[in-house]
């Protein structure tokens, strides 16, 4: 015999222990009145005691209840060991650049110099009116000049006297 089609969900449900107390009540009164329910809920019963789970020990309860705590506490040190590695890394990535900022124009080729200055023969006060006269009478671009390679054309003698003597004026415009 089977069991009642109405009563098979409620048969399951109170094998497992999942009732509410008035439905307990009314499938209790069912199953002292049907043999098929009785029969189906007993088997039922069975099987879900074959595959239940142990009762949970007092240490594997108390490993529960610690394991949220365990599993904060673990990532909080997970999130504190990579705030001290940023700021580690960030710590040398200054210094490596303070480092370059001093240390760096020395790094750079070496730069011959084009000419080694020579040192100062005589010393500064011991010139005399005489050197400094002969100094100033000195042509360095005398040698290098050649007049005869002028041209003649440039003008006329006469404007090049107006303009030369345009230049040589004092203050009050009056010719030196």
């Amino acid at each position: 015999m089977s069991a009642c089609q109405d009563q098979e969900e409620l048969l399951t449900l109170h094998a497992a222990g999942a009732l509410e107390p008035a439905d307990e009540a009314r499938v209790r009164e069912h199953l002292a009145s049907c043999a098929a329910c009785r029969s189906e809920f007993e088997s039922t019963a069975r099987m879900l005691d074959a595959v239940a789970l142990p009762p949970v020990s007092p240490a594997m309860r108390e490993r529960m209840e610690a394991l949220p705590q365990q599993t904060l506490s673990t990532w909080r040190r997970t999130q504190v060991r990579k705030a001290f590695r940023a700021r580690t890394a960030g710590a040398l990535l200054a210094a490596a650049a303070a480092v370059l900022v001093v240390v760096g124009p020395s790094l750079r080729s070496p730069r011959t110099p084009s000419a080694v200055p020579q040192p100062v023969s005589a010393s500064v006060g011991s010139d005399t009116q005489a050197d400094f006269e002969e100094w100033a009478a000195a042509d360095p671009l005398g040698d290098a000049i050649d007049p005869a390679s002028f041209d003649e054309d440039w003008g006329d003698e006469d404007d090049a006297d107006d303009s030369a003597s345009e230049l040589f004026l004092d203050m009050d415009g009056e010719s030196l």
